[in-house]
C-alpha cells in the first residue's frame, strides 16, 4: 500500500466540513487493504433535529468505513456504512452483509480522477445520506429504481416487451411458457425453451399486479412463503393456489420459476415501461398428503434472477443505434459467404438488420479459417454456416440457398449485396434487368484497395454502367488504376492440385475493409440506397491509415435505335453534354470523334463513358464530316493498355446541327466500321440539338 495517497486521502476527509472523528490508516493484516473510518454530521429534517433520527431510522451522526485497496488511487475506495444501517432505500448496491451505498450514477474510480478528486466522493456521500434522510432518494423524474437483489441466484433471459405483452393480453393476468435452464455451481442460467441447446426443462409464470405499488421494498424473500406473502401484499390474488396448480402438472420438474409484473407510479430508470419484472426460482421441496398427493412446501428455498434481455433484433438495434427495420418485405441477399461476405454479413446482423438470404455453393474448408468470419472445424457449406450464425446471434429470420447465384431466385430479396469477386456472377447481375437494386464489394492489392459500388434506388444508373465509368476513370485517377489493373497478385498452395490455390490477404485488411463497407451498406438500409449511383473507393496506407471517397457516377440513358438492334447502347449524360458542348463550338459545320468505353458480353450492353477529339487531319464542312487518322490509333492504344482492354474503341460520333436522320453514307461508314471491327458491337452516333440516337 502505498502510504503518501493513503495520507492525502486521510487528509482530505479531515479537512471536509461534514466529517470528524477521522482514525488514523488502519492496515489489514494481509497488507493489501487499509482503512479510515469517520463520521458523518447529515442534515436531518426539522421535525427529526432534536431526536437525531428519522423514522427510516438515520441518524444525524453515521459512522462510515473507507476501504482502500493496492489499486488506489486508480480504484476509489468501498464506502460501507453501519451493519444496522435501514435497508429499506433504494440507490444501495447488492451485499450481503455491509450496507453499501450507491453514491453516483457512473463508475467510482472514474468520479474519483476528477479534478475535485477526493472531494468529489466525499460530496456525493454527504448528499447521498441527507437524501435518505429526507426519504428523497427516489427521484420521480430520474424514474423508478429497480429492486434491489442482495442474494442473486442467477440469471434469467427473455424478451422484456414479450412477456408484458404476455402477461397483460391474458384474462387472468397468467402466461405460462416453456423454458430450459442449467447450473454452474450455484448460479441458474434460464433462457427460452429453443434459446438453449441443452438443458433442464421447466416453466416460467409471469403474474400480473393491477395495482399501483409506490413503496420501494428491497429484496428479502428467502422462501416460497415470504414470495407468496409479498405477492398478495401487492396485489396478486391467489398466488398459492396458482403455483400448486401449475407445479401438479408439472411434477417432474426440480424448479418453477416465477416473474411478477409489479406497476410503478413511474418509468422504471433507463426502461420505457412502468412495469417492473421480479423474477424468481422455487426450489421444490414436497410433502406426502394422505392422499399421496405432493405439495409444494411453502419452506422451498426462494431465489431472485436478475433479468437480462434475451438475443432479439431489436436488442441488436438498441446496442448498436440502428434505425434500420428488420423483416421488412423482402430479404436481404447475401451473394458470397467467404472472407468479406461473412465479415459483412455478421456486421449487419450485429446491427439487428434482416431477414437474410445467404447464397454461396463453396464448402468451408480449414484454410478459410485464416480470414473467415467463422471459425470451424470440420467442412461445411458456407451458406448454412453463416446462416446459422446469424441466428444465433439475435434469432433473425434467415434462409440459406446453398447453390450459385446464377440458379438464384431473387423475386423476394430487397436488396442484393455481392462479394464474390467472381466475373461471372457480376456479368449474370449485370443482365438481369428485374433484379433489385444491387451493392457490390470487392478488395484488390492483397486487401490494400477496395470498392463498394451501389445502385441508385430506381436502378437509373445499373451495375454495367457503374462498372463502365470506374474503368474510365481510372485513366485519370493513378490508385484507382492501381487498384483495378495492377498485377501485383501473391497466392499460396493450400493443396496439391492446380486448383488448390488462395490469394495472401491479411485479415486483419479484410476486417478493416468490410468494417467500412459495413458502415456505408449499413447507412443505405436505413436511409435508402443514393438518389444517383455511387462507389466508395478505400485505400490503406502504410501509416495504417485509411482513405475513402465517393466516386459519383453520371446518370446512362440509353440510346435509341432506328434499326432494333439486340445490343443496348447506353451513353453517359456528361459524353452526351461534352459532344452537344462541342457541336454547338462548330456550328453550322459538322463535327465529330471517336467513341471509347466498354463492353459487356454477356450483359449485350455497351456503355459510352468518353470521347477522343477529332484528329488535326478531319473535315468539318456544313453537310459532311470525315474522321482523320493523324495520332488516333497511338491514342487509342494507350487507352487500352491503361485499361487492360476494359476501355476499348467502340466507334465513332458526328453532329448534325440542322437535324436531319442518318444519310447513305452514314449507314455505309457504320457498315464499314462493323467489317473492319469484325462484326464486334460497334456504335455510331450522330447527335442533334434535340436527340441523339444511333446510325
Amino acid at each position: 500500500m502505498d502510504e503518501f495517497w493513503l495520507e492525502k486521502a486521510r487528509k482530505y476527509i479531515l479537512e471536509h466540513r461534514a466529517f470528524t472523528n477521522v482514525s488514523a490508516v488502519k492496515g489489514s493484516s494481509t497488507g493489501t487493504e487499509a482503512l479510515i473510518s469517520a463520521t458523518v454530521s447529515v442534515g436531518l429534517p426539522s421535525k427529526f433535529i432534536k431526536s437525531g433520527i428519522t423514522e427510516t431510522r438515520v441518524r444525524s451522526k453515521e459512522e462510515v468505513k473507507f476501504v482502500f485497496t493496492e489499486e488506489f488511487p486508480l480504484k476509489a475506495p468501498c464506502i460501507l456504512l453501519r451493519n444496522d444501517f435501514p435497508r429499506c432505500f433504494p440507490h444501495i448496491n447488492p451485499s450481503v452483509f455491509d450496507v453499501v451505498p450507491c453514491i453516483y450514477e457512473g463508475d467510482l474510480s472514474e468520479l474519483l480522477q476528477q479534478s475535485e478528486w477526493m472531494n468529489g466522493i466525499l460530496n456525493q456521500l454527504v448528499d447521498w445520506l441527507e437524501k435518505a434522510a429526507s426519504n428523497d432518494l427516489m427521484n420521480y423524474d430520474q424514474g423508478w429504481e429497480p429492486m434491489r437483489n442482495d442474494h442473486c441466484a442467477g440469471f434469467i433471459l427473455y424478451d422484456l416487451d414479450k412477456v408484458i405483452d404476455a402477461c397483460t393480453s391474458m384474462d387472468e393476468s397468467q402466461s405460462i411458457r416453456k423454458v430450459k435452464y442449467k447450473e454452474y455451481d450455484d448460479t441458474v442460467f434460464v433462457c427460452s425453451a429453443d434459446g438453449c441447446n441443452k438443458g433442464c426443462r421447466s416453466h416460467m409464470v409471469c403474474l400480473m399486479a393491477h395495482e399501483v405499488v409506490p413503496t420501494y421494498i428491497p429484496n428479502s424473500i428467502e422462501t416460497l412463503g415470504d414470495l407468496y406473502e409479498y405477492a398478495e401484499s401487492i396485489g396478486v390474488r391467489n398466488i398459492r393456489k396458482r403455483v400448486e396448480d401449475i407445479d401438479r402438472d408439472h411434477m417432474k420438474e426440480d424448479k418453477l420459476f416465477l416473474v411478477l409484473s409489479v406497476k410503478r407510479p413511474v418509468k422504471l430508470i433507463g426502461s420505457h415501461t412502468d412495469r417492473e419484472l421480479l423474477n424468481f426460482a422455487i426450489c421444490k421441496q414436497r410433502s406426502k398428503g394422505k392422499q399421496k398427493r405432493y405439495e409444494v412446501l411453502p419452506e422451498c428455498s426462494v431465489g431472485m434472477l436478475v433479468h437480462i434481455e434475451d438475443r432479439s433484433s431489436a436488442l441488436l438495434r438498441r446496442l448498436s443505434g440502428s434505425r434500420a427495420v428488420s423483416n421488412e418485405a423482402g430479404y436481404i441477399a447475401l451473394v458470397g459467404c467467404g472472407s468479406l461476405g461473412s465479415k459483412i454479413g455478421m456486421h449487419l446482423a450485429r446491427n439487428g438488420n434482416g431477414p437474410f438470404l445467404c447464397i454461396d455453393d463453396d464448402i468451408f474448408m480449414p484454410h478459410n479459417n485464416a480470414r473467415h468470419a467463422l471459425i470451424q472445424t470440420s467442412p461445411g457449406k458456407k451458406a448454412k454456416l453463416l446462416s446459422d450464425a446469424i441466428i444465433d446471434v439475435g434469432g433473425i429470420s434467415v434462409e440459406a440457398a446453398r447453390k450459385s447465384a446464377l440458379n438464384t431466385n431473387f423475386s423476394s430479396s430487397r436488396i442484393i449485396i455481392d462479394t464474390t469477386a467472381s466475373l461471372s456472377v457480376r456479368s449474370f447481375l449485370m443482365d438481369g434487368v428485374d433484379l433489385p437494386p444491387i451493392i457490390s464489394g470487392c478488395l484488390y492489392g492483397r486487401g490494400r484497395y477496395g470498392l463498394l459500388l451501389l445502385e441508385d434506388r430506381s436502378k437509373t444508373s445499373r451495375l454495367s454502367d457503374i462498372w463502365a465509368h470506374l474503368y474510365y476513370r481510372s485513366l485519370l485517377d493513378s490508385s484507382l488504376q492501381m487498384a483495378l489493373f495492377s498485377a501485383e497478385v501473391t497466392s499460396i498452395n493450400i493443396g496439391q492440385s492446380c486448383s488448390s490455390r488462395t490469394m495472401v490477404v491479411d485479415d486483419a485488411r479484410i476486417s478493416l475493409m468490410a468494417a467500412t463497407m459495413s458502415l456505408r451498406i449499413q447507412a443505405a438500409l436505413e436511409n435508402g440506397l443514393p438518389k444517383h449511383s455511387k462507389a466508395l473507393f478505400i485505400e490503406y496506407h502504410d501509416n495504417y491509415s485509411l482513405t475513402t471517397h465517393f466516386i459519383s457516377i453520371p446518370e446512362c440513358v440509353p440510346v435509341n435505335s432506328t434499326t432494333g438492334r439486340d445490343w443496348q447502347v447506353r451513353l453517359s449524360r456528361r459524353v452526351h453534354e461534352e459532344m452537344k458542348r462541342h457541336m454547338l463550338e462548330r456550328c453550322p459545320n459538322e463535327t465529330g470523334g471517336v467513341l471509347v468505353g466498354s463492353v459487356f458480353l454477356h450483359a449485350r450492353t455497351v456503355v459510352v463513358t468518353g470521347v477522343i477529339p477529332a484528329p488535326l487531319d478531319s473535315v468539318e464542312e456544313r453537310d459532311r464530316f470525315v474522321l482523320g487518322i493523324d495520332g488516333l490509333e497511338k491514342a487509342i492504344s494507350s487507352i487500352e493498355q491503361k485499361t487492360n482492354g476494359k476501355v476499348t474503341y467502340l466507334g465513332t460520333w458526328h453532329s448534325h446541327p440542322l437535324g436531319g436522320g442518318a444519310s447513305l453514307i452514314d449507314k455505309a461508314t457504320y457498315q464499314k466500321l462493323l467489317h473492319v471491327r469484325r462484326r464486334e458491337p460497334t456504335v455510331c452516333l450522330i447527335v442533334s440539338h434535340d436527340e441523339v440516337f444511333l446510325v
